[in-house]
């Protein structure tokens, strides 16, 4: 009886030895990444995921799909995209995957009414009318600023429609502060360029700014070096150019 049992389940190793094992791709479960777009280059670009940081997307002609507004050969640095692949990363530095679809989901247009935790956007193109709802640690939204709000891809069908925030452009200018008087002071971003900032007593602001404070200016409008820029509001920055 016991050589019969050792004799089967020898037989049946041998047996799942011998079967083809499914491919680690055929197995694996897809997974979503999703952040901002810091580097593209031929056949690749660089995702700050917001989980894991920097991450090596390789694109491949004949598998990577698109969908919204990402499209092959015009990804961008400072587009919010969502990366699916197929569960496999490898352990290089940065780790790297291969996309199986790039989705990128944007809507434009101006802040028409401000709301508990959200907003409503109206002048798309596209969408037209849209309510927006974001968490904490996105940017101050002002009614009447142009806006740029990146999201999953997933809206409601309420009219208007809804969609949750996942990355948000507003107008906004950072560097030091130089030249500072009670009027205003002249601001200089990292690339150099100067801009004059003008206050006014409706800017909200953490204090007086003074020359060589790092500092965010919220505004409305374009940015444009050669015409003053009147601040809506002024926000301190530390050393991490993170707000305080």
């Amino acid at each position: 009886m016991n050589q019969k049992k050792s004799l089967f389940l020898i037989l049946l190793s041998l047996m799942l030895l011998a079967m083809p094992f499914a491919s680690l791709a055929e197995i694996a479960t897809p997974v979503t990444l999703n952040g901002l777009i810091s580097e593209v280059h031929e056949g690749f670009f660089l995702l700050e995921d917001e989980a894991i940081g920097t991450v090596r997307v390789n694109l491949d002609d004949a598998l990577t799909v698109y969908e919204g507004i990402a499209a092959k050969g015009k990804l961008a640095v400072g587009q919010y995209v969502f990366v699916t692949y197929n569960g496999i990363m490898s352990r290089s530095i940065p780790p790297q995957v291969s996309a199986l679809k790039i989705g990128c989901y944007l809507l434009q247009g101006t802040v028409t009414d401000i709301l508990e935790n959200g907003f409503v956007v109206e002048g798309d193109v596209v969408l037209g009318a849209v309510v927006v709802h974001m968490g904490e640690g996105f940017p101050t939204v002002y009614q009447g600023a142009s806006i740029a709000v990146y999201y999953n891809g997933t809206m409601t069908l309420s009219l208007p429609p809804q969609i949750s925030a996942y990355h948000i452009v507003v107008p906004m200018v950072e560097g030091t502060v130089s030249q500072a008087t009670r009027g205003g002071f002249t601001l200089t971003d990292a690339q150099g360029t100067a801009f004059a900032i003008t206050l006014d007593e409706h800017t909200v602001t953490y204090a007086a700014p003074k020359d060589g404070d790092q500092v965010r200016v919220y505004f409305l409008g374009n940015l444009n070096a050669a015409d003053p820029i009147a601040a809506l509001e002024v926000a301190a920055v530390g050393d991490d150019m993170t707000a305080q």
